[in-house]
């Protein structure tokens, strides 16, 4: 298999994570890792009408991806700084810009402002049977102010690559659960649930025999059990069905193992991307490992 590297970034609060990322048979070996913090948010910079720091973002990217090998960069936002949604289109096969089209509309009813003033990001999720002949196909959105969208390229043009493509953090959570090792290596599990613990918000990802089924995210930190038995709950699926749970983020609750214990038939753990690369594991703790979920996953696919 010829080898083929991808970079994967994330920008959240006050940090720039970065990752490269080249496949190895069924491995990764990672090119670059590391993060680079600034003295102001960087997410508020990008929303801001008048953002002062933009050229300072965009100096960090192209340092810390300096050399770089991949030719494509996929960018991980988080749902919190944008509108998100999962949206269902049948037919399941559209042109491109009829689907475009379909997907903006939506995320204009949503929003309530005109397709013009609205970015809109869109990678394709699970398969749902409608009938004998005909399937839905379920999109996760990530809309964007306009202004947001122009201040994100203008810090992107500084990457040393032809391509990006910006992503959800919870598409780098998927791509991350779907390939650890459940209980039986050969068998994905029936249900796996990925939830990302940040100072602002909880993210909430669920993979089903091995795809990505559904992401959502709520405001705060707090009733992070009840968020997860309604989100079981809205796709029909109870939690003695769920066979992995695993967590991410930068700041993980001490607390939140036990609280989880209570609810499913299996032990939590950490979502440390190394155990998908040739690194060690245990090169850094698992603690701040976690924290590179979002930016190592969306280099994975």
């Amino acid at each position: 298999m010829e080898a083929r590297a991808r970079a994967g970034i994330e920008l959240h609060d006050a940090v720039l994570r970065y990752a490269e990322l080249e496949r190895r048979g069924d491995r990764y070996q990672l090119l670059r890792l590391g993060s680079c913090d600034f003295d102001f948010g960087v997410l508020d910079e990008l929303q801001a009408e008048a953002p002062r720091y933009l050229d300072i973002v965009g100096e960090a990217l192209r340092d810390v991806l300096a050399g770089l090998v991949a030719d494509e960069l996929d960018v991980a936002l988080h749902p919190s700084r944008g509108v998100t949604a999962f949206a269902s289109l049948q037919p399941e096969a559209l042109e491109p810009d009829a689907l475009r089209g379909r997907l903006l509309a939506e995320a204009s009813w949503i929003t309530g402002q005109s397709a013009d003033s609205l970015h809109l990001h869109a990678e394709p999720g699970m398969h749902q049977p409608l009938s004998e002949d005909e399937r839905a196909r379920w999109y996760q959105v990530l809309v964007l102010p306009r202004h947001v969208q122009a201040h994100l390229e203008r810090v992107l043009q500084q990457a040393p690559c032809r391509r990006y493509r910006v992503r959800l953090s919870t598409a780098g959570a998927a791509e991350t659960l779907r390939r650890l090792p459940g209980p039986e290596p050969e068998v994905p599990p029936e249900v796996a649930l990925a939830i990302g613990c940040y100072e602002t918000h909880t993210e909430f990802t669920l993979c089903r025999r091995g795809h990505w089924y559904l992401s959502h995210f709520a405001p705060g930190t707090e009733d992070v059990a009840y968020f997860c038995m309604a989100l079981l709950h809205r796709l029909g699926l109870s939690a003695v069905m769920v066979e992995q749970v695993a967590l991410y983020g930068t700041h993980v609750p001490e607390a939140l193992s036990e609280q989880l214990r209570l609810l499913f038939p299996v032990e939590p753990m950490l979502l440390n991307p190394l155990v998908l690369t040739t690194l060690d594991p245990k090169a850094l703790n698992p603690a701040e490992a976690v924290a590179y979920v979002p930016c190592i996953g969306v280099a994975l696919s």
